[in-house]
């Protein structure tokens, strides 16, 4: 019997048709018996997630009494239990309609808790949703596999017959060409008389010849454009990734600070019992977070990978003695020298507004911390602007993640003298967008920012 199939070329066919058929049909029901209650899961949870805040809203608007028809309506569509308690631990409202029904064991649960403040009472809600119907899915794929084992066998064993008997006999004829072409015999060719998939394999072979090194070529170009591909969207991923769990990170202190002043002049605790200075103290913080809540606006916008910029001819000299004169005033309160060099009408193409942006930080910057009475010396030319700044070196270090967001040199990571952390990565944007190289050394006597305009 082995050597019978070696030998037939049409049992062959029937073998691996029939293989390859039976083990799709299992891998293809495999992946839904695996993804399918998973993606039911998270879709139930996405619903379930969504619900409990249009809840919270609707009971920060109204209240739990004449919200209990709502609170109802979320846990029979979620199968969910509701715990209401008040500010002093004391259950107001209890309401499970997922015990009405029996959980299986194997049946997964979602919990969350949120608070909320009606008619100046604070109250605290808990949920728990019971995905009873993903466990459900899951038996009935389970049940149902025995059926699909026989349908699967049915269409793998017909389709297999029938693509056996449509191949076999033309491509023995065709094989015994394509054996002469694998040892680069190319004066054999293939019969083409036919106007099926088999003639066009005929014709494709006979063109092979001619073609093959050119679609190797292109393929592995294909290839490395592709994995470049991934490689750039893995990159784009993970700066996501880092820039939302920094902005997570710099507006958690803020508000801590305001909330526990805010309960410290609630409930008139020591020194917040003075409420006009921690009013003033909170405004300020609050004010400091408004400011830092624009910048993270800015920097995910220009970002974005659908950012445009607006391009036209700019005035770089007054963009340069603009960005000059706003630091004035800080550079002569620290005694610091601001030598110019500075050529009329050196013209680039860029976006004005973005461009003094990044100009006024890269200068502001070398002002803000140079030690007093040192020196920021300004070049431009037609190709590059310089700005150097003396006194002061940033370890290496430093310098190779001084671009990324929310990153300060200054180790206490205060605003009052390191800023947000994101002037420097909006300067790296917008030079980007704007196709413009940049570096940021360290010289013999300070830090050297240089731009090269092409």
């Amino acid at each position: 019997m082995r050597k019978k199939i070696k030998e037939s070329i049409g049992l062959k066919t029937f073998l691996s048709m029939l293989s390859l058929l039976v083990a799709c049909c299992i891998i293809i029901y495999g992946l839904v018996l695996y993804f399918l209650p998973k993606n039911y899961q998270t879709e139930l949870e996405s619903q379930f997630s969504k619900s409990f805040q249009v809840l919270i809203t609707e009971l920060e608007n109204n209240g739990v009494e004449n919200n209990s028809q709502s609170i109802m309506d979320f846990s029979i569509k979620n199968n969910a239990s509701i715990e209401i308690f008040d500010s002093v631990g004391n259950e107001i409202f209890n309401i499970n309609t997922a015990g009405t029904e029996e959980v299986p064991s194997s049946a997964k649960a979602l919990s969350t808790t949120a608070f909320f403040s009606y008619d100046n009472q604070e109250y605290k809600v808990n949920a728990t949703a019971t995905f009873v119907a993903v466990s459900q899915s899951y038996d009935v794929l389970i049940k149902l596999l025995p059926l699909i084992i026989v349908v699967i066998l049915l269409i793998a064993i017909t389709g297999a017959y029938v693509c056996s008997r449509s191949f076999s006999k033309p491509l023995v004829k065709i094989c015994g060409v394509a054996k002469r072409m694998s040892n680069l015999d190319m004066t054999w060719q293939c019969d083409t008389s036919r106007n099926d998939e088999i003639g066009i394999l005929a014709l494709s072979l006979n063109d092979m010849a001619g073609k093959l090194t050119n679609a190797l070529d292109s393929l592995r170009q294909a290839n490395e454009q592709l994995q470049m591909d991934i490689e750039k969207e893995r990159k784009q991923e993970k700066q996501r990734i880092d820039f939302f769990t920094s902005v997570s990170h710099e507006l958690k202190t803020p508000i801590t600070i305001i909330k526990g002043e805010l309960e410290g002049m609630i409930y008139q605790v020591g020194d917040y019992k003075d409420r006009d200075t921690y009013l003033r103290h909170s405004l300020k913080t609050v004010n400091d977070m408004e400011k830092l809540v624009k910048e993270i606006l800015v920097a995910a916008k220009m970002g974005g990978s659908d950012f445009q910029v607006s391009k036209a001819e700019v005035n770089i000299s007054e963009l340069i003695q603009k960005c000059i004169r706003n630091s004035g005033g800080m550079a002569e309160d620290k005694e610091i020298a601001i030598n110019i060099t500075l050529p009329k009408d050196v013209k680039c193409v860029g976006d004005k507004d973005l461009l003094y942006r990044a100009f006024s930080n890269i200068i502001g910057n070398a002002v803000q911390y140079s030690p007093e009475k040192e020196t920021v010396i300004i070049k431009l030319s037609d190709n590059f602007l310089s700005v150097e700044n003396t006194g002061i070196h940033i370890v290496n270090e430093d310098l190779e993640q001084i671009f990324n967001p929310f990153y300060r040199v200054e180790k206490s990571r205060s605003r009052n003298t390191g800023g947000s952390g994101l002037g420097l990565y909006i300067v790296k944007t917008i030079l980007d967008h704007h196709g413009m190289n940049y570096q940021m050394v360290n010289t013999e006597q300070g830090v050297n920012f240089t731009v090269l305009f092409s």
